[in-house]
């Protein structure tokens, strides 16, 4: 049963306006939301394709996100009164801060649903770019299932540098949890070069989200580009 924090009145009201727009405008579909627990810790880590990202995976899972958001819009009068009411956790994307983890895994030790985007900027070009490792650091030191989830169609309908939305079709995978445990245990060297496993074998498993969602010569294009970041 979802506790009160993980359906909040502003997250409940938020979906009623929000999906039948999406739906309309865009054809919102997901797949794999079973991989997410209802109840309990997480980690929702997923490529960054547009502003739309975080609202997307919210109304897929039907529990509160807490996401990081970059600082410079939690300055903004309006959209940052939005971000602080939905408990985001600020972070400067050019010079982290050592307090943004450890209110991440705060939240995650009590029981909450964090949103993270490796990459931290969106998508130039609608492939993955080579992520930071905070999100192996989160999924080290909590212990909570880090969740793969690929984002698809979002780049087409709101790309970098467009001022406003396009129509354009979106859906989502939500992929089965990174073995964290396995990799670990079967890891010997430096925790920099397990933290460079967990996350590519990450944003491995978003790549190869596009394959379900349709798109395999995306996850054969993203699986390229993970190669020059970790190359054999």
């Amino acid at each position: 049963m979802q506790s009160p924090a993980d359906r909040p009145l502003p997250d409940r009201a938020g979906r009623t306006i929000l999906y039948p727009y999406f739906r309309l405008a865009h054809g919102f579909r997901w797949g794999g939301v079973e991989n997410v627990p209802p109840t309990g810790p997480a980690i929702l880590a997923a490529n960054h394709q547009s502003f739309y990202d975080p609202v997307l995976i919210s109304l897929a899972v039907d529990r509160r996100v807490i996401y990081l958001a970059w600082e410079y819009y939690c300055s903004m009068p309006v959209l940052g009164a939005l971000i602080r009411a939905f408990e985001a956790v600020p972070v400067d994307v050019d010079a982290p801060a050592p307090t943004a983890i450890p209110r991440m895994l705060q939240a995650l030790k009590r029981g909450r649903l964090c949103g993270i985007f490796p990459e931290a900027a969106r998508t130039r070009d609608g492939l993955i770019a080579e992520p930071h490792q905070g999100v192996a650091v989160l999924a080290l030191r909590s212990g909570a299932p880090l969740i793969p989830v690929t984002i698809l169609g979002a780049y087409r309908a709101w790309p970098h540098g467009l001022p406003l939305p396009i129509p354009a079709p979106i859906s989502l995978s939500f992929g089965r949890p990174v073995p964290v445990d396995r990799i670990r245990a079967s890891h010997s060297g430096p925790e920099r070069d397990l933290r460079a496993k967990i996350a590519c074998e990450l944003m491995l498993r978003i790549a190869d989200g596009f394959a379900l969602l349709g798109r395999p010569d995306l996850t054969a294009a993203c699986r390229q580009r993970l190669a020059s970041f970790y190359p054999a």
